[in-house]
Formats: structure tokens, C-alpha cells, sequence
């Protein structure tokens, strides 16, 4: 644990203040939709813009006597600048954020459907139209090998997909990716929650099936993503 008084900018801090509001917002919404576990693991880094610094926020957990959330920033090198708590999170996707500056956000949650798919070391198609419709990105993979960090893995995964939106955190459960702050990754892991619940139900009765290329195009012209999915070859 670290306290560190350190004097932040104005904009800076105006970011983090706006932030912590989205974070609780985020927090609350993941509960009220049964979107985390019992025990609540989520924790939000959102980089903060023209800065190698991010702010992290964890869901204080059922247990927290005082709920309020309490972020703390971090520059990429691991240095808390604000906040008691660890960096380690920022530390962690330091060198995604520093490679890829349209990545706004990461959050490490544990939800029940993307949990259960966790479990199974299977790479997950990614077949649920509300999630599609949002990403040229195809599927999550597992990583499974954890002698290799998230970031690392993620920074891999990210030269062969450059619309990746999560992995899965094998035997755990997920880090997701975000390109528009932290609000919108929040309601991306509720859809990924929706649709890993769909196709987890279909696998009992035989198993959800590919989408028909007429309703890619369908899903990807609701978002504007259809030509550049045309450009690639995949419509």
C-alpha cells in the first residue's frame, strides 16, 4: 500500500474527478445487472489524455464498510503520483497504452457468463449481433500461459487483431479493452456478459452458429463499420 502527496494539474485533476463519477456510475450499473460475482472483482485504469499517466479504480467489494471510490494515479512507470493503493494494474498495460494511444481503458472484471467461459480455455467466437455490431474484432482469446503478463499477451494478440476488445484470464476472468472511455467499455462488458450468457445457453442445445455474411453487414452498417469491414475482405 502507498500514500504519496504528489501535485497534480488542474486538467488532471478535473479528469480524475470526472472519472471517479463515471467509475461509480460503472460500478453500480455492473451490480444492479448481476454483470460481477458475489464478491465484486472489477478494476477500471482509464489513461488520462496527453498523459503518460492512467487513474485506477477498484469496486470497493461487498465487504467495503465505506463504498466510496477511491482512485488512484499512476504514471506508466508505476509511480503512484495520487491515491493510497497499487499501481500495479497501470504498471501492468503500461506499454499497451503507450502503443496504442486510441486505447482509452482496460477493466479486469469477473462476471459469471465470461467467468464460465474462462474456465474452459477455449477461444470464444464472438456471436452475440449487440456485441458485434460494435467491433470488426471476431473472437476472445484465452491467456492461458501466465509466465507471460496481460499486457504482454495483449500487445500479441493485438498484431494479429487491431480491434481487439478482451481476453480471457484463464481459470479467472476477463480483461476488456476500451477505445472511448470508461462509460462505453462498462457498457461493453454488460453485452459481453449478454452474449457469453446466449451462447453459453446455446451450447446445450448444439451450439450457437456463425453469422450469415447478410447480418454482419446488417450489424456492421448500424455502426458504420461496414466498409471498412468490405475493405478487409470480410463481408
Amino acid at each position: 500500500m502507498t500514500t504519496t502527496e504528489f501535485r497534480l494539474g488542474d486538467a488532471v485533476t478535473d479528469f480524475v474527478t470526472a472519472a471517479a463519477r463515471d467509475a461509480e456510475k460503472a460500478f453500480r450499473v455492473l451490480r444492479e445487472t448481476g454483470t460481477v460475482t458475489g464478491n465484486g472483482t472489477v478494476n477500471f485504469v482509464e489513461r488520462v489524455p496527453g498523459e503518460d499517466i492512467a487513474v485506477a479504480f477498484n469496486e470497493p467489494g461487498p465487504w467495503a464498510d465505506d463504498r466510496t471510490v477511491a482512485p488512484v494515479v499512476a504514471n506508466f512507470d508505476g509511480e503512484v503520483l495520487s491515491g493510497n493503493g497499487s499501481a500495479g494494474f497501470v504498471r501492468g498495460y503500461a506499454e499497451v497504452f503507450r502503443a496504442h494511444p486510441e486505447i482509452t481503458s482496460v477493466v479486469h472484471v469477473h462476471s459469471p457468463w465470461l467467468g464460465g467461459w474462462a474456465q474452459t480455455h477455449r477461444t470464444f467466437p464472438i456471436r452475440y449481433a449487440a456485441v458485434q455490431r460494435l467491433t470488426l474484432s471476431r473472437e476472445i482469446a484465452p491467456h492461458i500461459d501466465r509466465s507471460v503478463g496481460a499486457g504482454a499477451f495483449v500487445l500479441d494478440r493485438l498484431t494479429h487483431d487491431p480491434d481487439l476488445i478482451a481476453i480471457f484470464e484463464a481459470n479467472g476472468g476477463a480483461n476488456v479493452i476500451g477505445r472511448a472511455g470508461l462509460l462505453e467499455l462498462a457498457k461493453l462488458v454488460v453485452l459481453l456478459e449478454e452474449g457469453a450468457q446466449y451462447q453459453a445457453i446455446a451450447e446445450t442445445l448444439g451450439g450457437s452458429v456463425e453469422f450469415d455474411p447478410s447480418n454482419l453487414a446488417v450489424q456492421w452498417g448500424r455502426t458504420g463499420l461496414a466498409d471498412e469491414a468490405r475493405r478487409r475482405g470480410l463481408i
